[in-house]
């Protein structure tokens, strides 16, 4: 399979090209940046030039937003499978996506946090959401994410029809993902944890997203 990364200078992408190098069964032809990389594949620094001279199956997004939605619409429209980890698509984008992921048969999924745990994590909050009627939510990152709230920090607070008042932002060196969640009611309390420590933890959510999107042509888009 023939993979090209776009946004391949930011922490996230960079981490996923060091780990697909090594795999023998997929290939980064190519990735995208507005940076000047030393790379031993081509740097394109827009996708019209990409697609002019790169062949793929299938677009990997860990940019910026709203920069990555005309992206992600031209990969479509030209028949690449998408999966973008980018945060900050808005509900019209979700619409559009779809819209042009059904009309040219392609797989799209767009997730805020690719950790599969995160994922069986969504199905519990929206289960204890129904025993508790108050939530906060306390999520941290690094210095350097520019979005607040975190794009999981909000969809865990979609699941639950809970206002982004309730979502505390914390931006400290060291971290990369927390998401803290505080559930009471008048007598008791519950809180749930998670913490990622390292992008290793996205890696198998990624990868099964690209197998969804090739072979199921899955299209899911979680905001």
């Amino acid at each position: 399979m023939r993979l090209a990364i776009n946004g391949i200078s930011g922490k996230m992408g960079a981490y996923l090209y060091n780990y697909l190098k090594e795999r023998s069964d997929w290939t980064v032809v190519c990735g995208l940046s507005r940076q000047n990389l030393s790379l031993p594949i081509p740097i394109y620094k827009d996708i019209k030039s990409c697609l002019e001279r790169e062949q793929f199956d299938t677009l990997i997004d860990f940019s910026q937003y709203p920069a990555c939605v005309e992206v992600v619409k031209q990969a479509i429209i030209n028949n690449i499978n998408v999966v973008s980890g980018t945060t900050g698509y808005k509900k019209y984008d979700e619409k559009l996506i779809k819209y042009l992921a059904m009309k040219h048969n392609v797989g799209v999924v767009i997730s805020p946090n690719f950790s599969l745990l995160s994922q069986e994590l969504a199905d519990l909050i929206y289960q204890m959401k129904k025993h508790f009627p108050y939530c906060e939510i306390i999520e941290t990152h690094g210095i350097h994410k520019k979005d607040k709230p975190s794009g999981t920090a909000k969809y865990f607070a979609n699941l639950m029809n809970l206002d982004y008042a309730f979502i505390h932002s914390v931006r400290l060196p060291g971290y990369i993902a927390d998401h803290e969640l505080i559930f009471a009611d008048e007598y008791q309390s519950l809180i749930i944890t998670h913490r990622i420590n390292n992008r290793q933890a996205f890696i198998s959510g990624i990868e099964k997203a690209i197998i969804d999107v090739t072979n199921l042509k899955k299209v899911e888009i979680l905001i």
